[in-house]
Parts: structure tokens; sequence; C-alpha cells
């Protein structure tokens, strides 16, 4: 199977990376936003905690947004450079 049919059929998921998952930094991140959400959570009534949810969920949806206009620049830029390299 190539590339393109294992991508279309699920078979690669690009966000899925083992570089990602094997990264020091993303991990020492990843902890360290947790520990803090759950410090000021702690800090927060229940008026605050639900407005900082609804913060983290469009915050995190605006990550998504980002992170797809990336890779859709990113697979644009690499389709050029093969082009010009042919």
């Amino acid at each position: 199977m190539t590339v393109l049919e294992n991508l279309y059929n699920g078979n690669i998921e690009p966000t899925d990376s083992e570089s990602l998952k094997n990264s020091v930094r993303y991990k020492e991140g990843l902890r360290l936003v947790g520990r803090l959400q759950d410090e000021l959570s702690a800090k927060l009534n229940e008026e605050q905690k639900e407005l900082f949810e609804k913060y983290l969920t469009a915050a995190n949806e605006l990550s998504i947004v980002i992170n797809e206009e990336t890779f859709k620049t990113g697979y644009r830029l690499a389709t050029q450079i093969m082009i010009e390299c042919m």
C-alpha cells in the first residue's frame, strides 16, 4: 500500500507522532501544564472554574486550527519542493 493509500485508509495518523511521544521537551511541558492547571483550578471557586474550563476548551479548539493550518502549509511547501526537484 502506498503512503497516500495508508493515509486515506486511516493507517497513518499525522498527529500521532512517535517523535512527539518520545520528546523530553514535550513530556516536561505536558507535566508542567498539568501541574499548573491543577494548582490554578484548586484556587478557583466554582464560577471561576467553569470560566476556566470554557477558556481551556476555546484555547484547545484554537490550537487544533493552528496545528491543522500549519500541517497544510508544511505539506504544500513539501510538495512545492518535490516539484522543483523534478
